[in-house]
């Protein structure tokens, strides 16, 4: 196996392919990526069983063939490399020579035999979305996965069909137990073969997803054979889906409120950074009160210290106090657009609705701490 690659393309898939083959797995090839040269092209292969990655890219091959070579090593050396293109040679008992006019190293492969196969996709029913709103949707649901393995169903972003007014949506819907987040986006005539009832993935593989959508084209996207499927002009990814039920999520979402209040969102994140100073594991809680023109925030923590602030706000309802996690309130209207934010709040008991009018379906919930 012999090409010339530009150093930009080798790179940007090499760069897309670290999380994955840098997960510890029983198959030690899997640190490894596989090249391809075929034609006029290369394929860059990673896989840690989960998760798939196959991206395309020109190239001049002088001699086609494949070899396994460890990710992090051709990473390192294609990121600092001194020319903009990249000559791939391999050499005998499995080496690979990696030069220019200057620089010339070479570094143990590994038979490219024991690669694991991906995913059979052949045959699978694809359905076209907007790049950008794909990578929208995964990145305001993704931050209120849960984090624990012990509940594995709760540990990815939940995708489903879903029917309003007699249109169809995609949604998505991630939660913790603590948070929930949902996004909406409406959906042209068809439907996802292998979708049924809705699937769930897994959070490393959203994180893969996100880092191939960095375009406005579209991309198509399906299920098969318990699989996720991703795929762009050039890149695909394949994602093995959480097995279980995702809760009902519906249970959480109050369906009225007694107080909308309106603030905004530069304002309130500030705010929200600035009384996240003194928490801890131990001591998270703020304490909120809700008053018609201000809202006043407290934090104590006996091991550090207390803060209180107060800010200008626009509130409809009867004074209220209540108690949240401020990281909660961080990410999801990190995640958001809106320069306006709307929190609907009912009691110190009750869920609080986070939304925004430059976010029109997407919809946070966040549970309150006991005061």
């Amino acid at each position: 196996m012999e090409f010339r690659i530009s150093k930009e393309d080798l790179l940007r898939g090499l760069t897309k392919v670290q999380g994955i083959t840098a997960k510890r797995t029983n198959i030690s090839i899997t640190s490894n990526v596989l090249l391809k040269a075929e034609k006029e092209e290369v394929k860059i292969i990673a896989t840690d069983i989960e998760i798939a990655f196959q991206g395309r890219y020109r190239a001049e091959v002088l001699k086609e063939g494949t070899c396994a070579i460890p990710s992090r090593k051709m990473f390192e050396i294609v990121k600092d490399f001194p020319s903009d293109v990249v000559s791939v040679k391999e050499q005998e008992n499995k080496w690979v020579q990696i030069v220019d006019e200057k620089v010339e190293y070479n570094i143990v492969g590994m038979e490219p035999e024991e690669f694991p196969e991906l995913p059979n996709i052949e045959g699978a029913e694809l359905f076209s979305v907007d790049s950008a709103v794909l990578k929208d949707m995964m990145e305001k649901t993704i931050y209120a996965v849960l984090s624990d393995e012990g509940r594995a169903h709760l540990a990815g972003v939940f995708f489903e069909v879903v029917e309003k007014d007699e249109k169809k949506f995609f949604r998505m819907v991630s939660t913790d137990g603590h948070r929930l987040s949902r996004v909406d986006y409406p959906m042209e005539e068809g439907d996802i073969s292998g979708l049924g009832k809705g699937v769930i993935i897994p959070k490393s593989g959203v994180m893969e997803v996100i880092k191939i959508l960095d375009g406005k084209e579209s991309v198509m996207i399906g299920v098969k054979d318990k699989n996720f499927i991703v795929n762009k002009e050039n890149e695909g990814v394949i994602i093995r889906l959480i097995e279980g039920d995702f809760p009902d999520y519906t249970l959480v979402i109050p369906k009225m409120a007694k107080g909308e209040l309106r603030i905004k969102r530069e304002v309130f994140l500030a705010m929200l950074k600035r009384m996240s100073i003194f928490s801890s594991d131990k001591y998270r809680s703020v304490r909120f009160t809700i008053k018609k023109e201000e809202m006043e925030t407290k934090t104590t923590n006996p091991e550090i210290g207390e803060s209180r602030e107060v800010i200008a706000v626009d509130y409809n309802g009867e004074s209220i106090e209540m108690a949240f996690n401020p990281r909660y309130f961080i990410d999801a209207i990190g995640s958001m657009k809106s320069e306006d934010i709307i929190v609907k709040v009912n009691d110190e008991a009750t869920p609080c609705l986070l939304m925004g009018k430059d976010d029109p379906e997407f919809l946070g919930v966040i549970m309150p701490m006991r005061i």
